[in-house]
């Protein structure tokens, strides 16, 4: 078992001073916007998993009749249950007693510096979470471009950045078709040297898929070569590809078209062109028509909106340009553009749904969220470890004491058709 990396006297030096200065100031970006968006609720287990029923048909049983007829031939809803399993999050810290002893020396040094570790720990558990709720499970984003002809290098929107760089690609990768969720190929993957393409070790084409529609990438390991199954469901994975063994399943329900059962599991994953190619700028009519794709499938509309950070620039550009085309200059930035409300009077949005960036979101893709439809399972919120009472446990044969923090959760979407992504958006250094 390898031993913790121990906080010792020169990391803590910084504080150890005549005349200490105070609690430490962070320069850290700590975001945990994703992990805050979603309702978080404690689950009943039955060990590992918790069933979550859901509702997939409806009665069909309405219909016309003639006077004194028979009536229609009864029905009923169509259930499923979700099966979720637990996921184990840890965030570890560790002090030695030289440096626990010369902090008691330096007035409040102690306790500031425990409490600056302390604090890291739980950060990092918690940024973990963010990140993993998008690429979490394995999917770690989408190729889109419809090529006629057989090519190695394809479009990718999502976190390129969870893929290998150089040498060996990932050995075990599965493409999953968004138009019928079936698996499109079993294939080897990793960047390619183009900027926002990935490169396969068979050439794919994907002429046979529908018009808009795109490909999720699931992968079985992290760039650390860690299971994928491990990490608790992200947003892609919900949304498209599942966990790699079983790709086709959302949370042990089929909902592909072949073989499943409940197709209404599936949601709106489609590129800006038709021909799937990346474009230059997304128009409000592209944003429209995912948004009235998403609500004819589920009779809902998304209420909030995600995207990268460097969405913003390009969101920007698209209102400066609905101003000008409107001959409205600087003024549109105030009010509503085009006869709808692509406008930012108190933050971007979009016919009043918030844009919110994130810097774990996948670039060249925008997710619509209708936020009451997940769920952040809980067995254990994110704490400190002290079962026996104490936070500091001892590091058997060192002089050194540890601390760690544990997160027991998943996260859920039970209305995956309330959901959608736009893929293939174009950004600055591509």
């Amino acid at each position: 078992m390898a031993l913790p990396t121990a906080f010792e006297l020169s990391d803590i030096d910084a504080i150890l001073k005549d005349h200490y200065a105070g609690p430490v100031r962070d320069q850290l970006n700590n975001e945990m916007m994703i992990f805050d968006l979603f309702n978080r609720r404690k689950m009943t287990w039955t060990g590992r998993r918790v069933i979550m029923p859901i509702r997939v048909d409806r009665n069909n049983s309405g219909g016309f009749r003639t006077e004194n007829a028979d009536l229609p031939e009864p029905d009923q809803n169509d259930y499923k249950d979700l099966v979720i399993k637990a996921k184990y999050l840890y965030g570890r810290m560790a002090l030695t007693g030289p440096a626990i002893a010369q902090a008691k020396a330096s007035q409040g040094a102690f306790l500031n510096g425990l409490e600056s570790e302390l604090k890291g720990a739980m950060e990092t558990v918690k940024n973990t979470a963010d990140a993993v709720a998008f690429t979490g499970g394995g999917c770690v984003g989408f190729v889109h471009d419809r090529n006629v002809a057989a090519a190695t290098d394809h479009e990718f929107s999502g976190n390129l950045e969870a893929l290998p760089v150089n040498g060996a690609p990932f050995v075990n990768c599965k493409l999953i078709r968004l138009d019928t969720y079936a698996v499109f190929a079993t294939t080897q993957v990793k960047q390619a040297a183009s900027a926002g393409k990935v490169e396969f070790a068979v050439a794919q084409t994907f002429a046979a898929i529908a018009a808009n529609a795109a490909v999720a990438v699931v992968v079985q390991d992290d760039p650390a070569a860690a299971r994928t199954v491990n990490t608790a469901a992200g947003i892609y994975t919900n949304l498209a590809g599942g966990e790699y063994d079983t790709p086709l399943n959302h949370f042990g329900v089929d909902r592909s078209d072949l073989t499943g059962t409940a197709t209404s599991l599936q949601s709106t994953v489609r590129a800006v062109a038709a021909n799937g190619a990346r474009t230059a700028l997304i128009t409000p009519k592209t944003m429209q028509w995912i948004l009235d794709e998403i609500s004819t499938a589920s009779g809902e509309m998304p209420d909030c909106m995600i995207a990268h950070y460097i969405f913003r620039q390009e969101y920007m550009g698209l209102l400066v340009q609905s101003a000008v085309a409107a001959g409205t200059g600087a003024a549109a930035y105030q009010k509503d553009v085009d006869s709808g409300d692509a406008g930012f009077r108190s933050g971007f949005t979009f016919n009043g749904i918030p844009l919110k960036v994130s810097r774990h979101c996948g670039k060249g893709l925008l997710i619509f969220l209708r936020a009451e439809s997940w769920i952040v399972t809980e067995v254990e919120a994110p704490e400190l470890a002290n079962l026996d009472g104490n936070v500091l446990s001892r590091v058997t044969n060192r002089d050194s004491y540890e601390a760690y923090v544990r997160y027991y959760y998943n996260l859920v979407c039970h209305n995956p058709n309330r959901n959608g992504i736009l893929v293939g958006i174009s950004y600055a250094g591509i």
